[in-house]
């Protein structure tokens, strides 16, 4: 079987165990990295070759660009002490520190790989934890902080992996030039971000249709990032500046049709991208595995797990520290003091929120074979086996184990459905506004008055009736929903009976999809 065809039967397959993980309500990556290991156990699976840098261009900048519109920009701006210190001073801890494991487990390889080894690593992966969390009412907060520190902390670990590769191809390293560098790629970056957001993302805005508009974005992240590598800036920080501006844009300027479509795509696109890189992972575990006795990979999983350890200590005793500041902060105020409680339950849920995932597998697989001289490059599969193990570990345990501690600490924050209720009232009420203005100055009717008015009212009943807040779906909902499928099922029987052709099969089919689906984004 060719390459590619083994390519697409095995992303089929990881498609499969996507479905099979939204079916038990677990996060996807758990199965996606298992299904890995199950690849690499199948006899005569031909490895596919690929080119490390590719691997960065074709993974990185949707990933990054999908990232930045899922970020709440409000609560990033009021937590981003909190985000920066985990994005940036955490994993600048943890590149350090690992590296210095690293080297210590493997001395006979570079000091360079150990500190890219480290930055692989270091950054968390949001996906896994806000899965579960979301299953919760938990605090706008602490989502927040999880999912801004996802964003930034990939960009800076990449940034550091950046250099940590450069010293490895060419042998050489200085601080003072890496400082220099790395304020040089950053600013760069960020300008680069800028300049390109506000034009592509306006442009897309004032002169593309929907459709066109999507199709467009597909190549947004993809131009911003190899323009930014072209300038000898940091791309990955050019694309998650441009995805923050399209964000804003999107959620001001674009019509529903474009939001709707957008996002449907976008979350499909990156599901297949991680589908892409697990199969890829596992097809490079065979081939690892297969050069190793037993003996040398039980030894290196034994390692593995030790840096896991590591990484979780790091992390916790981070986050506890800088939360025990707050804690006899609040705890010395009177006013304050009830919320010291809080303040624990919260640092333990993103202490142990620490899953690693695609960022750090794609940056493995992005490790050159060959320095500048033509060198191979040692311990480059060593890196990429135990980066593999290290995010099966963090996803197995956290993430097993992360709902377990929510329920335990009683760490559920219960406004979320009362800010919906409300904030729905105050768009009920705007609609009345207008109807009553509509129909004050003539431009309806009394019978389309009523329509009007019951129509929006309805139609918040309904959105009220399929909040996603709630924990289980109102008597009155499965019902309405009994009575769609039941229409459904006479259309598809009247279209059987050729009662109705098939264009007009479809528009009625589209306009029960319509109203059946309040919630367009899938539930991953």
């Amino acid at each position: 079987m060719v390459t590619f065809e083994i390519l697409i039967v095995l992303i089929f397959l990881a498609a499969i165990l996507v479905g099979v993980a939204q079916k038990i309500q677990i996060p996807y990556p758990i199965i996606l990295v298992l299904g890995g290991i199950a690849i690499g156990f199948i006899p005569h699976l031909q490895v596919i070759s690929f080119d490390p840098n590719l691997i960065l261009i074709v993974v990185l900048p949707p990933i990054l660009y999908y990232a930045a519109f899922s970020l709440s920009f409000r609560e990033f701006k009021t937590h981003w002490r909190e985000i920066f210190s985990l994005s940036l001073g955490l994993v600048i801890l943890t590149t350090v520190l690992i590296g210095l494991l690293f080297k210590w487990i493997f001395p006979q390889f570079p000091w360079a790989l150990a500190f890219a080894f480290g930055a692989i690593i270091s950054p968390p992966d949001a996906v896994a934890a806000t899965t579960i969390l979301k299953r919760f009412s938990i605090s706008p907060r602490v989502q927040a902080i999880l999912e801004g520190e996802s964003l930034v902390n990939d960009a800076s670990a990449l940034v550091l992996y950046r250099l940590a590769v450069a010293a490895l191809l060419s042998g050489v390293f200085s601080f003072a030039d890496a400082s220099i560098e790395f304020v040089k790629i950053v600013a760069g970056g960020t300008l680069v971000g800028l300049v390109l957001g506000l034009g592509l993302q306006n442009f897309s805005r004032r002169f593309l249709e929907p459709v066109s508009g999507v199709l467009f974005s597909i190549t947004m992240p993809y131009v911003t990032y190899i323009t930014a590598q072209v300038l000898d800036v940091s791309g990955v920080l050019a694309v998650v500046v441009n995805g923050l501006i399209g964000a804003r844009i999107v959620a001001r300027h674009h019509v529903a049709l474009r939001r709707v479509l957008g996002f449907a795509f976008w979350d499909i696109y990156v599901i297949l991208i991680n589908c892409f890189i697990f199969v890829l992972i596992g097809l490079h575990l065979r081939e690892f595995v297969i050069k190793m006795n037993f003996t040398q990979v039980a030894l290196y999983m034994v390692y593995a797990a030790l840096i896991t350890l590591a990484l979780i200590i790091i992390r916790l005793l981070w986050v506890y520290s800088k939360s025990g500041i707050a804690y006899f902060k609040a705890f010395r105020n009177p006013k304050k003091s009830s919320l010291c409680p809080q303040i624990l339950r919260e640092a333990t849920i993103i202490g142990w929120s620490g899953m690693r995932g695609i960022v750090s597998l794609t940056a493995a697989l992005a490790l050159p074979f060959f320095t500048s001289d033509g060198s191979v490059i040692e311990g480059r599969d060593e890196v990429i086996f135990m980066t593999f193990v290290v995010i099966l570990i963090t996803l197995l345990l956290p993430s097993s184990t992360l709902a377990y501690l929510v329920r335990w600490m009683k760490i559920e924050h219960h406004v979320g459905h009362h800010e919906a209720h409300q904030a729905r009232g105050r768009l009920a009420k705007v609609a009345e506004e207008k109807i009553l203005h509509f129909h004050q100055s003539n431009n309806i009717n009394e019978r389309e008055f009523n329509f009007l008015k019951n129509y929006f009212s309805s139609q918040r009943f309904i959105f009220e009736m399929s909040n996603s807040h709630l924990k289980k779906m109102s008597n009155l909902e499965l019902i309405r929903l009994k009575i769609l499928q039941a229409l459904r099922k006479e259309l598809v029987g009247m279209w059987e009976r050729q009662e109705i052709d098939d264009k007009l099969f479809r528009e009625l089919e589209h306009e029960l999809d319509v109203e059946e689906s309040h919630i367009a984004r899938a539930g991953l």
